[in-house]
């Protein structure tokens, strides 16, 4: 049976408890989806994966501990009556403020906006035991098990503890055992000052959703091709400049990119729960051009030059001794706005596909999330039926949802007109 510490980012995820972090990601369905097969196929679900049995307990110290349950409830599921294409948002709204019950639930859930003909299906997850990778993987699952409901998807187990990941001539070596202290206990006497900071009010959250047409992204995406960048670069650097043009807003001209943990450990592989991510800080420095795509070319170059230094056995010796400090950690974040424009994390080209069977899937909506804390603006897009998605989260208190809305029209002029002026 599972039984661990979380790590450092999933005990930030969890924080401490009060705070809600979900991930929450939707797709609408065509077709008709007999109740029991959905109810057969997320009870699959649940068993190939460890932490969709676990519950949160905390030790005396306040160390928080992932359990496993051997009688753990079956993934609720939410069944609303379906009355227009936009029923998702609210709902998805309502479910990313919506605490989990720590108890005997799983810390996931699925929303089923019913009708006869189309279906929305929201998958719910906390932040704590997922990233928005692992939610489209169970959003995949489910429906091929729907498609197939003999499938068999098999089980895995989930590791130990972070420090199984760390090479014991590394994790034993007494330079690298004092530098970690050293740095603990510096952390630990700056956070006993920064924490004593005052809570920022984040209570007027909100999100905006937006699609490109299949013909401008093919057109955004051949030229990306046609320039050898990425459009995760290209998206970054529209943005950035885009936040620049709104004069009422502090411009840092910096963004955090998440990175996906799972390419430097093979042990995790694509298809597991895994909530790691390591977070990039860019700034758009001042350049010769005004260029997009000059601009975009320099930050695909940086960083590529910055996932190349990341050091995975740092990051977890670093962060593990990092644990004790949670409580504060927590208390800081809530108080703090971040030296940073937004969050973006580019899930690119999805592994959902089209059609599961008689299953046709009309619409996906991008994994996102409402952080409680440090600057929640965040920036999530995926690529899907060949258009280009986009949700915007963020709250009143740091982009106005008017400015967040002229943030989108400037970032999409900005990158459609650039377009427009390179061959593909």
């Amino acid at each position: 049976m599972l039984k661990r510490k979380l790590s450092l980012i999933e005990g930030t995820m969890y924080a401490n408890g009060f705070g809600v972090v979900n991930v929450v990601s939707g797709i609408r369905i065509k077709g008709n989806i007999p109740e029991k097969a959905l109810y057969d196929a997320l009870s699959k679900v649940q068993k190939r994966h460890p932490l969709l049995r676990v519950t949160v307990a905390k030790e005396d110290n306040g160390t928080p501990f992932f359990v496993e349950q051997k009688n753990i409830s079956e993934i609720p599921v939410r069944v609303v009556r379906r009355q227009s294409n936009e029923d998702w948002e609210k709902e998805s709204i309502a479910e990313c403020l919506s605490p989990f019950v720590l108890k005997d639930q799983p810390l996931a859930r699925l929303v089923w906006i019913k009708s006869d003909e189309i279906s929305d299906l929201i998958f719910v997850c906390h932040h704590c035991i997922c990233d928005g990778k692992s939610v489209l993987n169970m959003m995949d699952e489910t429906l091929r098990l729907l498609a197939q409901p003999n499938l068999d998807i098999g089980t895995y187990n989930s590791f130990a503890s972070v420090e199984d990941f760390i090479p014991d001539a590394i994790k034993h070596n007494k330079a690298n055992i004092i530098k970690v202290q050293v740095f603990a206990k510096l952390v630990k006497l700056s956070l006993n000052i920064l924490c004593l900071k005052k809570e920022i009010k984040r209570d007027q959250p909100y999100f905006l959703h937006w699609k490109i047409s299949r013909e401008e992204s093919a057109i955004i995406l051949n030229s990306c091709k046609a320039t050898q960048i990425s459009i995760h670069s290209a998206l970054s650097v529209a943005f950035l400049k885009a936040h620049q043009q709104i004069k009422q807003l502090k411009s840092y001209s910096r963004l955090y990119c998440a990175v996906d943990m799972r390419k430097f450990l093979p042990e995790v592989k694509e298809d597991m729960f895994f909530a790691f991510p390591a977070m990039i800080g860019l700034s758009l420095k001042a350049h010769k051009t005004n260029d997009l795509w000059a601009q975009a070319r320099t930050f695909k170059e940086k960083l590529q030059q910055e996932i190349n230094k990341i050091d995975v056995n740092k990051i977890f010796m670093y962060s593990n001794r990092l644990l004790q400090t949670l409580p504060k950690m927590t208390k800081y974040a809530k108080a703090e706005r971040g030296a940073h424009d937004f969050t973006f994390s580019n899930m690119g080209k999805v592994s959902i596909k089209e059609n599961y069977g008689i299953l046709e899937v009309e619409a996906l909506h991008s994994p996102s999330t409402m952080f409680p804390f440090g600057n929640p603006s965040t920036l999530f897009t995926t690529t899907f039926r060949g258009e280009i998605g986009f949700i915007f989260t963020s709250d009143e208190a740091f982009i106005p949802k008017e400015d967040a809305m002229t943030l989108k029209q400037n970032a999409m002029q900005l990158l459609i007109s650039s377009t427009k002026a390179t061959p593909c």
